[in-house]
């Protein structure tokens, strides 16, 4: 049994308008422009390390309007993982005041944690919440409890009543905590994720599964909400997601993942193996069976950094 640990490192989005994505990100989220590099923009929590981002923004030329629902395989939402309950607070009261209301999606307690749902103004979906610690999490074996119910809004915002409750930027050790995806087949996905990637296959939802490795409740979530044998990812041409990262725990996991892809013969592409500057040869880009492009890396501890081409 394959047991890696790994986490999302970064997502990577082709948006239509890059300033204008630029300010939702900003205004909105709280990112920090750490690197701009030709029609790209790189965000992040900390802006001290311009070699580290959570968010690749590109701007895609040409790219047709953004329609709310592309029935295409590819993202449904990324998620930022605030490190404590009260920042979700100051998000909330933040967005009740200067959020669009046609961004606005949702509010959900999910048991393992506490989601609201916004989405940027490409339609890319988007969660911001906060896990409740990992000894309230209700596990039999492998699986975990998962719901979806009304979230506690009026409990949430007594976490705002202290005077520091401003929303002016995202606060430090904020991550991309899982991405979820829309495929086109369940048993295709889990036979990737789950057989060949070696995560953990922890909930499944009516047309929905979800994955993770080192215990966590997910990593990646699939679902065929927009219907089966929908198109795959492998048009560039479109608005969304480029692709996601997956930082492992070791460059002998990275090693040991990229064979284990060439034996199963996924698609690897190792064109962009050879980064800008050489400083982060560590990685490398496959693709799922609906073609979404993962990109999987080892960042040394030592060295702060992600690369991307």
């Amino acid at each position: 049994m394959i047991n890696l640990k790994l986490k999302i490192d970064h997502v990577h989005l082709k948006v239509s308008d890059l300033e204008k994505s630029l300010e939702f990100y900003q205004s909105i989220l709280g990112f920090k422009i750490v690197r701009r590099e030709s029609n790209t923009a790189f965000l992040s929590s900390d802006i001290k390390n311009s070699s580290f981002f959570l968010i690749a923004l590109t701007e895609l030329n040409n790219a047709l309007k953004a329609q709310r629902k592309q029935r295409v395989a590819g993202l449904y939402h990324f998620a930022i993982l605030l490190p404590e309950r009260r920042y979700l607070s100051y998000f909330l009261k933040h967005i009740q005041k200067n959020l669009i209301t046609e961004y606005y999606e949702g509010m959900a307690d999910h048991a393992v944690s506490e989601s609201i749902y916004i989405h940027d103004p490409d339609f890319n979906g988007i969660e911001v919440y906060r896990d409740r610690a990992s000894s309230e999490w209700k596990w039999n074996d492998h699986t975990v409890h998962m719901v979806t119910e009304p979230l506690d809004v009026q409990g949430l915002l007594k976490e705002s009543i202290d005077g520091n409750n401003e929303w002016n930027e995202l606060p430090p050790k904020t991550s991309i905590g899982h991405v979820h995806l829309h495929v086109s087949n369940l048993a295709k996905a889990k036979n990737f994720y789950q057989e060949i990637l070696g995560l953990n296959h922890t909930a499944t939802f009516p047309g929905a599964y979800f994955f993770a490795a080192n215990r966590y409740h997910h990593h990646v979530a699939t679902n065929t909400w927009l219907g089966e044998n929908i198109p795959s990812a492998i048009d560039n041409s479109r608005l969304g997601l480029d692709h996601y990262a997956i930082n492992v725990d070791s460059q002998n996991d990275l090693f040991f993942l990229k064979n284990r892809f060439l034996e199963f013969k996924i698609v690897i592409d190792e064109e962009q193996l050879i980064e800008n500057d050489n400083k982060y040869p560590s990685s490398f880009y496959a693709y799922d069976y609906d073609d979404i492009k993962i990109q999987f890396l080892y960042n040394n501890p030592t060295k702060k950094y992600n690369k991307l081409k």
